[in-house]
């Protein structure tokens, strides 16, 4: 049965609950050059997850910090901020103000998330006084992957919804008013196209980051690649979809476990995969320690293994 339209309910409403817990980051950072170095500032966003004074935000808006300073919509307080921990792989970042009974958000289960539902973007944009902007548009797609400035992201919203400078960090939320994204990226040469960091991924960063101070990642010891017609012709390969073994890490898990370079992963833990992304982002549903099964071609023989993940080391 097809299900009725309902009709769109007042976003003031929305933001009205919302607006309390998006903060304003004003960050000063060393820059160098060859023979001096200059004070610079920059701002973003954060939203607040912990009515103790947890914010969730980018890793850019906040990498590289010597001050950090928190302001509050309906607070005329200025707050320094401490960094809890960082991760530039997904570009999040958690940082603390001290205080109690801060108005807070939370995450909403975007698993149940579609392409069309209407989502609000909040954030400072443009660092313009008077508290957070609010844009609103929809879900344009999901589960994307794209490299932006060297930074590779993983399992992102793409929106419609207006992001602009000064956004990044602020939260996508749906008309429940639940963070279903971190606004993070905008691609300044195209119009209406805006990236948010899926709750999904953000929830899991933030409590690691909380918890430890920094993120712990399964690790499989491999270097991915997807699987076109192209490279297959010119690889030689027998399957024309799937994900390339391009390069195993010596003695890391995959290694021990006898996969080899130009394998081609056609399953993981039973669920197919065809680009080395969604293989990443499935990979990242598990822990280390955890034993996943991998079923691969080597040329015209398909073979299945068990591999036992490591952690991922730092700077990788």
């Amino acid at each position: 049965t097809q299900s009725t339209p309902s009709p769109l309910p007042s976003i003031a409403d929305v933001v009205e609950k919302v607006t309390p817990a998006v903060v304003y980051i004003s960050v000063e950072y060393i820059e160098f050059s060859f023979f001096t170095q200059y004070l610079r500032t920059k701002s973003g966003s954060g939203v607040l997850l912990r009515s103790d004074g947890y914010i969730l935000t980018n890793n850019h808006v906040v990498e590289d910090a010597r001050n950090i300073e928190v302001l509050l919509p309906d607070d005329d307080h200025t707050y320094q901020a401490e960094l809890i921990g960082a991760d530039p792989l997904s570009d999040l970042a958690v940082i603390k103000i001290e205080g109690q009974n801060f108005p807070t958000v939370s995450f909403a289960d975007t698993s149940k998330l579609r392409i069309g539902d209407w989502v609000i973007a909040l954030g400072n944009a443009l660092g313009l006084e008077g508290g957070p902007s609010v844009t609103i548009g929809i879900v344009s797609n999901l589960e994307r992957s794209f490299t932006l400035e060297e930074s590779t992201f993983y399992d992102v919203i793409q929106t419609d919804a207006a992001i602009n400078p000064g956004n990044s960090g602020g939260p996508l939320v749906n008309l429940e008013g639940k963070v279903v994204g971190i606004n993070s990226a905008i691609i300044y040469t195209a119009q209406n196209i805006g990236f948010a960091i899926n709750a999904n991924t953000a929830r899991r960063v933030y409590e690691d980051l909380v918890q430890y101070g920094r993120v712990t990642r399964p690790y499989l010891g491999v270097t991915l690649r997807t699987v076109t017609p192209a490279l297959a012709t010119e690889l030689g390969l027998s399957r024309n979809k799937g994900v390339l073994v391009w390069y195993i890490a010596p003695g890391g898990p995959s290694a021990e476990a006898g996969l080899k370079t130009e394998d081609v992963i056609t399953h993981f833990q039973g669920q197919e995969v065809s680009e080395a992304s969604q293989l990443i982002k499935l990979l990242w549903e598990y822990d280390v320690g955890d034993r996943v099964g991998i079923t691969f071609w080597r040329g015209e023989e398909q073979h299945e293994v068990w591999v036992t993940l490591a952690e991922r080391p730092e700077g990788l």
